[in-house]
């Protein structure tokens, strides 16, 4: 189908006043690195099997993290993790055969847990560490993420 030039000199108009917006919109939003990394306020316990092949070189077996303490108050909390979920993905990505992408404070990251033989999708609003970097003989605690003030 061919458009009429006056149809075509539309649609380039529309689109080169939509430009500038979208660009625009595109550099306002923070960039993902700029913000701190996110935490969920959960510890986990992991463990490996290792055996060793017919070929005599040694295989190593890595299970799933099962999460052993839930932070009060934290976006775990929040989100419905308990002790004893067992790990299994993070945004579709396998936490042990694959690299989840890191999620920064704010992100929404829907994690997938094993409980009582069932497969539970819980969604947790990343939350920020205060103090945000580590120190000696200070204990940090995972916060949820609050929304920015202002309008």
């Amino acid at each position: 189908m061919r458009l009429t030039p006056s149809v075509s000199a539309a649609l380039t108009a529309v689109a080169l006043l939509a430009l500038p917006a979208a660009v625009h919109a595109q550099a306002a939003a923070p960039p993902a690195a700029s913000r701190p990394a996110g935490c969920r306020g959960t510890s986990t316990q992991t463990s490996s099997y290792t055996m060793t092949g017919t070929d005599g070189k040694n295989y190593t077996f890595p299970s799933y993290p099962v999460i052993a303490e839930v932070q009060p108050g934290s976006p775990a909390e929040r989100g419905g993790f308990r002790f004893g979920d067992r790990l299994i993905l993070q945004n579709g990505h396998d936490v042990v055969a694959d690299t989840p992408p890191p999620a920064f404070a704010g992100d929404t990251v829907v994690f997938t847990v094993r409980r009582d033989g069932n497969l539970v999708p819980l969604t947790v609003v990343m939350g920020h560490w205060d103090p945000p970097t580590e120190a000696p003989d200070v204990t940090r605690v995972c916060r949820p993420q609050t929304a920015p003030s202002g309008g």
